[in-house]
Parts: C-alpha cells; structure tokens; sequence
C-alpha cells in the first residue's frame, strides 16, 4: 500500500504547484481531478482536445516523480446533472461523451484506473427504479472502461443512490466489474457504524482517506471518529494492493473549506504511514 494525494485538494494553486505541494508531502502518487466546473483539468475546456491535456498531465506528474495513482470523473456541480442513472436520454448522451472523454484521458496518462459517481435516486423515484437505472448505466460505462484497460470504480457518497454499506453491496452484485472507490468519511457523516463499512473493503479498488465523523465530513484528525489502524488491518486481510489517498477537499460544500488542508494532509500522512508500518512488522 502506497499513498497518493488529490491534485484538487488545493484547487486556488496552480497545477504546477499542487502537484509540487503533493511531492513535498511524499506521497508515490496523486490523484487527479476531471471535474466540471472544479478541478484544474477541466472537461469542458478540453474536451476535442484530450491528448494535449493529457500529454501536459503526464509529463507534469512523471518529471515530479508522480504516478498516478486515480483519476477521478465528476461529470457536473450537482448530483443529477449528466449523471450515470439520469432518466432524461439527452442528459445520458451528454454523460456518455463526458465519460468517453474521461476514459480517453486517464488511458492516455497512465492512470490503472478512473472513479466517477454512481447516480441519484431523482424526484419520484423509487431507489429500485434509480437502482435500475445505475444498473444499466454502469454496466455500459465499465465496459467503455475496460475496452482501454481500465479499471472503474464508483465512489459511494452523501447524495448517492447508494448511501448505505448495504445499498452499495446491491449495486456491485448487480454490475460484474464494478468497484468502488471507498471513501469511509461519507458513511460515517451518516451515522454509519465503522462494523458496517469495513466489509466492503473487499470490493475497493482505490481508498480515498479522509477524517470524519456524525454530522461532519471532513474534520482535523484529531477530531476523527475513522479507527485507521483497523482500516489498514482490514485492507492487508483483503489483500489490497492499491494506494492510499489523502483526500483533504477545500470546497464550501458542508463546510470542506474549514480545514487546513496542509496541516490535516500530513497528520493524516502519518497516521497511515504508522498503522502500514504496524502490519509489516506484525507479519515479517
């Protein structure tokens, strides 16, 4: 297990800078943001140009010593715009070319795989119609994936379809080569008990690690209710072999923009580095 950090982390710096301030942290890898509207590589402005952008990233990334580690598809601001279940046939044609472009970029710098959103549940639906939906959405999505050797994984989150550890194991027996990306701060934020999350360790293929707790998604380390020692335990059981991604936000949305993202980054570095370093001596 290796770590990585989020490009989009620092989202006022330059991509240059963040890149810098993620080798600075020594982290192997990062992650990179194709987010509308958010991330320094933004779909809308490179889309018919996705080589160039992706030929800047991946020599960026490699003269810094970065692999990279995940790239991460958020097709809009909000849930529901161009999302993977969206009822609305010109939304999924609109979600198909955003999807497209993100396969071709993270084919293109290297990345093993690409995470993006499973769905909503819309209006007045039930989560079996929405369910449906993803179904049919995801599966057509990991086969664009697979086609260019990419794994996709999809990230459970607050406003999701999937909103519960038991949701999300529906939908992945319900999509073959479908994973997540797990990121244990969304379902604690619910209220989920740590016991109920842990199982799913086994279908993740990339781990995006960020403190939280009941009613706050992001919070300082020592504020976090996440026993990563048990986290790290859990993944060497289930024999992971992916990164570790610190995946500190600054974004106003529940109140990500209240941490100090520097500071908190390399706490929580630590806090990894610590609990990795326990199991290799337990088990050499």
């Amino acid at each position: 297990m290796h770590l990585s950090c989020a490009d989009y982390t620092w989202p006022l710096l330059s991509h240059a800078n963040a890149l810098d301030l993620a080798r600075a942290m020594e982290c192997d890898a990062v992650d990179i943001g194709f987010m509308t509207n958010r991330s320094h590589v933004r779909p809308e402005e490179v889309h018919g140009a996705v080589p160039f952008a992706a030929g800047a990233v991946r020599e960026r990334t490699q003269s810094r010593g970065l692999a990279i580690a995940d790239v991460f598809a958020i097709p809009f601001t909000d849930f529901e715009t161009m999302a993977a279940n969206n009822p609305d046939p010109a939304e999924q044609e609109r979600s198909l070319a955003f999807f497209a472009d993100a396969v071709e970029f993270a084919a293109l710098v290297g990345s093993p795989g690409l995470t993006t959103l499973p769905g909503a549940v819309f209006g007045h639906d039930t989560f079996e119609d929405a369910l449906s939906r993803a179904v049919e959405g995801l599966s057509r999505r990991v086969d664009m994936a697979s086609a260019r050797g990419l794994a996709l994984s999809v990230e459970p989150h607050t406003g999701s379809l999937i909103d519960t550890p038991e949701k999300t194991e529906q939908l992945l027996d319900l999509v073959p080569g479908l994973q997540i990306t797990l990121d244990y701060a969304h379902y604690v934020y619910a209220g989920v008990e740590q016991s109920r999350i842990d199982p799913l360790v086994r279908h993740a293929r990339h781990l995006q690690c960020r403190p939280g707790r009941m009613g706050d998604l992001q919070v300082a380390v020592s504020e976090d209710a996440i026993d990563w020692r048990t986290v790290v335990r859990s993944l060497h059981k289930a024999e992971y072999d992916g990164y570790l991604a610190l995946e500190y936000t600054w974004q106003e949305w529940l109140g990500c923009n209240r941490t100090d993202t520097i500071a908190e980054s390399i706490l929580l570095r630590d806090l990894l580095r610590s609990a990795t370093s326990e199991i290799r001596e337990a088990t050499t």
